[in-house]
């Protein structure tokens, strides 16, 4: 299933649409395309919320993306696929570190959460700005994110109608969040978190399956994240694939 490269990059070109439609709404950012490359910043001085990448071997494609990184006076990490893979020496050379793959994953939505329920005590719901504080708390626990970064994250949320923020209550207290980003029938899944007190109770499995569902009978057909290492035992048994895992790459002092 999805074996050949060209399926592999169909998929994630699905996911950057929907996010490119998302970044392009936030009015700081700035997305340039080359030949074989792009850079989808939000304007954030956090390399980490301005994302590029390179699928072409092309000798230039490197200097070419560093150029429109410089023009935006704004980092960003990178990451690269297939032929883009060749590139690691020469961004080495510029002083970016690769710190491995990430895998990309994908849930194309099935039966298989068709009948989920939140165990009893457990109840979902919509977050919104009156959220932040709580939000931030648990963005700087889980992600040990400095308050410059959570302030820059938090321009990030909300944009637009599309970026739907869930919070998972247990006795009136927010026990795991999730951000899902909505673009046509496809849903990116991002900044999933579960405060470290919380943490060995299954409610990022909870809250991720209500989120599977609810969107997939919203009409959401496919489904996509970039996983952490330590996120992707949750991702995979809650059946998502791993698509791929892509090198990711930023410059370390930047962070």
């Amino acid at each position: 299933m999805h074996t050949t490269y060209e399926q592999r990059l169909e998929f994630l070109h699905q996911f950057l649409d929907g996010s490119e439609s998302f970044t392009s709404k936030l009015p700081t950012a700035k997305i340039i395309k080359g030949d074989g490359w792009e850079l989808s910043s939000s304007g954030s001085s956090f390399a980490m919320f301005n994302a590029s990448m390179i699928q072409t071997s092309r000798k230039e494609a490197v200097d070419e993306l560093l150029a429109a990184i410089a023009s935006t006076q704004r980092p960003s990490d990178i990451r690269l696929v297939g032929p883009g893979l060749v590139h690691t020496g020469a961004l080495a050379e510029h002083g970016y570190t690769n710190l491995g793959g990430t895998p990309f994953m994908l849930w194309s939505a099935d039966n298989s959460v068709d009948g989920f329920k939140l165990r009893d005590g457990l109840s979902l719901r919509r977050l919104n700005e009156n959220d932040f504080k709580v939000m931030n708390e648990i963005f700087a626990d889980v992600y040990k994110l400095s308050e410059a970064a959570i302030a820059d994250m938090q321009r990030m949320l909300f944009a637009t109608d599309r970026d739907h923020g869930y919070g998972l209550f247990k006795d009136g207290e927010m026990v795991s969040i999730v951000h899902a980003i909505t673009y046509n029938d496809t849903v990116g899944i991002w900044n999933m978190g579960t405060p470290t007190t919380h943490q060995k109770n299954g409610y990022g499995e909870q809250l991720l399956k209500a989120v599977m569902k609810t969107h997939k009978d919203m009409g959401a057909k496919n489904f996509f994240l970039f996983s952490s290492p330590a996120g992707k035992f949750l991702y995979d048994k809650c059946g998502w694939i791993t698509l791929d895992y892509l090198p990711y790459l930023t410059k370390v002092e930047q962070k």
